[in-house]
Parts: structure tokens; C-alpha cells; sequence
């Protein structure tokens, strides 16, 4: 391509299709008797993803199409609700009638398709499904059967499309839930009146789960309920809701958040009142970290796709500026992050479906509560950077919003970073966990696992490497540094790091053990991760770079490859 004009996005391409390294993921995790159909719906998915629902997702983006406050109606009566685009409005609903939350087959296929979804952006659809899966799945644990009975069909509708939402913070604080002021009192009906403000409300539409205080309870998180609370009672009439205005954010513009004044609106308790943070946390929270990991390794495979294509057009200097070395290594990087966070998450996932969100066994909750902010934290932590990588190979054009969708991507990837728990409170979270239970002990029995399972003579070099960062952590937990909480919240992300790093390193190299012989892909990739997680005091000395430059046009256009990489 010598001339702009000549240039071609990735628009109507398949995205599942192109994506090989999900492919080999999910054949690892799946049953064998769902791949098939798991892999058709897919396919199918993959294809409206990368085409009609991109289309939709972009156009619903403009400016003048972003989602507005409707106090009134035409002739003055009170509505108080949200008016989408239409071009968001029918993207809520084919996705919806596609099936997402009643037809996928398991937590795998399911999460695997708003990966899918998760390529166009946030697009006002994967929070709102993210929310709407979420008051599900507390209402089917903890709701009454009036509720579930008359919430549920509705929650699943596609005439209510992924209408669900939860509202938590306020302005005495975010992370800081116990601070939270709104009042809940009992109606006498079974029915309680909740009177305060939420400050950030992420896809206000039908349906609220909502955290109050009753009246009289105690200060902090013990003292929290969860309520379901609809914007209309089942009368028809409107609850006591009142739409403030409408967040101007950097990111996921589409996506309407509100400031919400309840003035004396009817709620209905979810489950027991003196559990209320603890159902939320279970339900909720959990499941909303797992579709925020979910949605930042789809960002970060769009970015990488974006990258990709562009590069393998654009020429400067008589040659595509893919062939140029740096540029074959930042892509190949981009590639290395997308495996390793992407298996990270995928088998939190396949641990959900084997388990439940909320084990019954405390030492299996805590591991999968462990692995879901770990998740949330490492999939976001890199994805900004990541998105302005893949920018920077564009040029000039990657800052021009209607080049491409990168702008839109990098702005969305801001907020998936400081939603559900910002990096901080996860990373100290993990460590108050691990220093009050035997979470450290599961931890090094699956790093150890893999280290069993490596054989010497495969990836030596970066096994080396591994085993010492494995060394590194063992012997930190028993220092006693570690026990003085100063030292250890000082020092709470490096080591979240590390234990992050080792596990996604770890589970990357198990799939390249199994496909080495056909496939050298994964191998390499594990390499490629390992010199970004721990690297070395000499950073020329490694013989995986003149490696990489030999086999960089094999890994960016993910064909697959065969090279022995012992010494690697």
C-alpha cells in the first residue's frame, strides 16, 4: 500500500477465525462432546462480531448518538429514564436474541463470547451484560421466589436487553464501600424504602441491585444490605428515582452513568440483611471482575489484529513497515501479552464452570477468589499501554478517530482499568488473603505443578529463569519483612506481580509442552512473555530475539511453526 487511499480495515472479517491462539484455549478446556457445538456458535458469533455488530458498536459511538436523559415526556408527565441510540438500542437486542445469557451451553462458551464482543469496544453492551448477568445470578442464589419469579423473565428478555445494573458507590467513596450513607427502612409490607444518592450508576435502565444501610445497623461493610430495586413498581408506576445527570466520561461514552437521587424509592431485600456485602461481593462483584478480564483481553486482541493489519500494508522506505524489526517485536509482544493473560482468565473460567462462582469448599472460594483479582488486576493493568503500542505503529492516523477503532479502544481500556476495584485495593486484597490462610501453599503447589511437568530439555533457558523467580517469592514468604503490614502493602504490587506473572507463564508453557511437536507457536510466545515478566541482567545476551526475528512473519500471522527450542 504506497497510497492511504489503497488502505483496508478489518471490518467484516471473522474474529473468532482469526483467532487461533482462543481456539487452541478453549480445545484445552472444553468437554470434548461441547467443542463442536461450542466452536458453530462461535464461528457464528465471530462473524457478526467483526461485522454487523462492529457496524452497530460504531455507529451507536458518535457523538450524536450517545444516550440522553428523558425527565419528561411530550405532554409533561415525569418518565425518568435513559433514551438510547437506535443503532445501540438494536445491538442490545440481536445480541440478546442471539442468545448470550439463555442459549450459551457453560461459563466458557459464554465468556468466550463477549470476548468476542469485547473486540468492538464496550459499545454500551458488555457492561449492561456484565451488570445483567450479575443481578441473575444474586437473584437465582439469594432472591425470594417472588422475585426470582417475576425478575428473572425480564432480566433475560430480549424486550429488556441486558437491562440490569448495580449501584454501589457514592460520594463518601468507591473501594471504600463500608463509608456508603443511602438509608434503607422497612415498609411493613416486606417491601423497604431506601433514601439517598449514588454517584456513579453504569447502565441506569430497568433493573438495580442496590447496597444501603438499614436503619440502625452497624458502620462498616456489617452493616450493608443488597436490594432489588426496578425504576417501575409492578404496579407501573414509577419508583422514587431521580436521573441527576449523565457522568461526561473519557471512555465507554456510549455506555450512559448517572448520578441517582432514591427518594424514598421501593426496594426488596436480596437474601439476609447482615449479609448484604458479602452476597454482593459473592455475586456481583466477582462475577463483574470476571467480565472486566474478559473484556481487556478482547481490547487487547483487537489492538493487536489492528496492528497487525495495518502494518502489513502500510510501506515506508520501499518495504511494508511490518518487516522492520522493531515493529516485528513490539507486535509480537502485543501477541505474547494477548496468550498469557488471555490463559490466565480462561482458566479462572473453566474453574467457574467446574465449581461454581461461590465454591462450597472455603479452601476452593478462596482460591477462585484469589485467581478473579488477579485476573482483573493483571488484564487491566496492561492494557492502556498496550492499545497505545498498537497506536503508535498507525503513525499519525492511529490518533484520527475515524481511521480506526483504536481512540475509541484506548479511551474504553481507561475505564476497564478503574472499574470493579482499582489496582491498589486488588493487589492488598490478594495479600490479606494469602497472610490469614493457606492461599500461598495452593499457589506454590500449581507453580511447582508446572515445574514438574516441564522437562529440562524444553524452553531450558526460560525455565532457568522461572524456577529463580519461583525461588524469589518462596523465599520472600518466609521473611519476616513480609509478615509487617507497612512493608507489605509498600511492596503489594511487585509481588502481585510476581505471583500474577509466574502463574500465567506457568500455564502458557503446559500448552506449549502439549503442542510443541506440531506447533512451536506457544513455545516461543512463553519465551517472548518471559523476557517481558522477569527479565534478564543482560538484556542483548538472550538467544530468543535473533530467534524471534527469524520466525516474527510465522508468529504475527499466527501460522503455525515448527523449531526446536531447547536453548530458548
Amino acid at each position: 500500500m504506497a497510497h492511504l487511499k489503497d488502505f483496508r480495515g478489518i471490518e467484516n472479517t471473522n474474529f473468532f477465525t482469526l483467532n487461533s491462539g482462543l481456539q487452541t484455549l478453549l480445545a484445552d478446556l472444553l468437554k470434548p462432546d461441547d467443542r463442536a457445538e461450542v466452536f458453530a456458535s462461535l464461528q457464528e458469533c465471530g462473524e457478526l462480531a467483526g461485522g454487523r455488530w462492529n457496524e452497530l458498536a460504531r455507529l451507536g459511538s458518535q457523538t450524536e448518538q450517545l444516550p440522553k436523559i428523558l425527565k419528561l415526556d411530550r405532554v409533561g408527565n415525569p418518565i425518568e429514564r435513559i433514551e438510547f441510540s437506535p443503532y445501540t438500542s438494536q445491538l442490545r437486542r440481536e445480541v440478546a436474541e442471539f442468545g448470550l445469557l439463555t442459549q450459551t451451553k457453560n461459563e466458557l462458551h459464554k465468556f468466550a463470547f463477549i470476548y468476542l464482543l469485547a473486540h468492538n469496544g464496550e459499545a454500551s453492551l458488555t457492561c449492561p451484560i456484565s451488570c445483567t448477568d450479575g443481578l441473575v445470578r444474586v437473584l437465582e442464589a439469594k432472591g425470594t421466589e417472588t422475585l426470582q419469579a417475576t425478575y428473572l423473565p425480564h432480566l433475560r428478555s430480549t424486550e429488556t436487553p441486558f437491562a440490569g445494573a448495580q449501584f454501589v458507590t457514592e460520594r463518601t467513596g468507591g473501594s471504600d464501600v463500608g463509608s456508603i450513607e443511602m438509608q434503607a427502612r422497612h415498609n411493613g409490607d416486606g417491601s423497604w424504602l431506601l433514601t439517598g444518592e449514588k454517584w456513579f450508576c453504569s447502565n441506569p435502565d430497568e433493573f438495580f441491585a442496590v447496597a444501603a444501610r438499614p436503619v440502625g445497623a452497624q458502620p462498616g461493610t456489617t452493616g450493608l444490605a443488597l436490594f432489588f430495586v426496578p425504576r417501575r413498581l409492578p404496579d407501573g408506576r414509577l419508583n422514587r428515582i431521580s436521573f441527576r445527570r449523565l457522568k461526561n466520561k473519557l471512555g465507554t461514552q456510549s455506555l450512559p452513568t448517572a448520578e441517582l437521587a432514591f427518594e424514598g424509592a421501593t426496594g426488596y431485600l436480596i437474601g439476609e440483611a447482615d449479609e448484604g456485602f458479602k452476597t454482593l461481593m459473592n455475586y456481583v462483584l466477582n462475577a463483574s471482575r470476571i467480565h472486566n478480564a474478559v473484556n481487556a483481553c478482547g481490547i487487547l486482541h483487537r489492538a493487536f489484529l489492528e496492528a497487525r493489519n495495518y502494518t502489513r500494508q502500510r510501506e515506508a522506505f520501499g518495504q511494508p513497515i511490518g518487516a522492520f524489526p522493531l515493529v516485528q517485536e513490539s507486535l509480537v509482544t502485543l501477541l505474547a501479552r494477548s496468550w498469557r493473560t488471555r490463559t490466565l482468565t480462561f482458566r479462572l473460567i473453566a474453574l467457574v464452570d467446574h465449581y461454581g462462582l461461590v465454591p462450597e469448599a472455603p479452601e476452593q472460594a478462596l482460591w477462585q477468589r484469589f485467581l478473579v483479582n488477579l485476573a482483573k488486576y493483571r488484564t487491566a493493568v496492561i492494557l492502556a499501554e498496550s492499545v497505545k503500542d498498537a497506536i503508535l505503529h498507525f503513525g499519525g492516523n492511529g490518533i484520527v478517530e475515524d481511521f480506526s477503532i483504536l481512540p475509541r479502544l484506548l479511551r474504553d481500556a481507561m475505564i476497564i482499568e478503574t472499574w470493579e476495584g482499582p489496582h491498589n485495593t486488588l493487589c492488598l486484597q490478594i495479600l490479606r488473603d494469602g497472610a490469614r490462610s493457606g492461599l500461598f501453599d495452593r499457589w506454590r503447589s500449581e507453580v511447582g505443578h508446572v515445574l514438574a511437568l516441564w522437562p529440562s530439555d524444553f524452553l531450558s533457558v526460560t525455565r532457568q529463569r522461572y524456577a529463580t523467580a519461583f525461588e524469589q517469592v518462596c523465599t520472600m514468604l518466609t521473611r519476616k519483612d513480609f509478615a509487617k503490614p507497612a512493608w507489605a502493602e509498600r511492596n503489594a504490587r511487585r509481588f502481585t506481580d510476581y505471583l500474577g506473572g509466574l502463574l500465567e507463564l506457568g500455564w502458557m508453557v503446559e500448552i506449549a509442552v502439549k503442542r510443541h511437536n506440531t506447533d512451536a507457536t506457544a513455545a516461543v510466545l512463553a519465551a517472548v512473555a518471559c523476557t517481558e515478566l522477569f527479565p534478564d541482567e543482560n538484556a542483548f545476551a538472550h538467544p530468543l530475539f535473533d530467534m524471534v526475528g527469524e520466525h516474527a512473519q510465522a508468529l504475527i500471522d499466527k501460522t503455525p511453526f515448527q523449531l526446536d527450542v531447547t536453548n530458548f
